[in-house]
């Protein structure tokens, strides 16, 4: 099995956020971490196993209010603690949203 390999800083938060499966399935789970490439959720498996795509929807400061950005991604690890995402590409306003919220005090 190949490392995980990160590419940014990863920031401990304590964030909610929304985990769309397979058009019917909608979840809110508890970020545990979150990094530029991916997040650490504090969630039960929910049948969720690695390699399944997922949406995830996060609410970001953006000047003076906050945003809604959906991510796709995939499940990159599921084990009794929680699952792993590794976002997929996402579009420039996330990644400032994003950027602006992990580079922040």
């Amino acid at each position: 099995m190949q490392a995980e390999q990160r590419h940014s800083i990863r920031k401990k938060i304590s964030l909610n956020i929304v985990v769309n499966h397979d058009l019917a399935y909608s979840e809110r789970w508890k970020v545990r971490d979150l990094s530029l490439s991916g997040a650490r959720l504090e969630a039960a498996r929910n049948g969720l196993l690695p390699g399944t795509p997922v949406e995830a929807v996060l609410t970001l400061k953006e000047h003076d209010g906050y945003g809604l950005h959906r991510v796709p991604a995939d499940v990159v690890r599921v084990d009794r603690d929680g699952v792993a995402l590794r976002f997929r590409r996402y579009d420039d306003r996330t990644y400032t949203a994003l950027v602006n919220f992990l580079y922040s005090s």
